[in-house]
């Protein structure tokens, strides 16, 4: 069994900076047929990495 979303599609990265924390996930904009609960996604440091748990969308602190 293999980790993808519901649309069969590989999580994407998305790289974030500073000033877009505190993050949680799904964003603005998320196409509505694929939300699911608010969680706030932990970056605390450059290089940072850290995956949502329900849609497994990956996320990159850059600075």
């Amino acid at each position: 069994m293999t980790d993808t979303t519901a649309t069969g599609k590989a999580p994407e990265t998305v790289t974030v900076s500073r000033g877009d924390l505190p993050l949680s996930c799904p964003s603005s904009g998320t196409d509505p047929a694929s939300l699911h609960p608010r969680v706030y996604i932990p970056l605390k440091k450059a290089g940072d990495l850290a995956v949502c748990p329900y849609c497994g969308a990956e996320y990159l602190l850059k600075d």
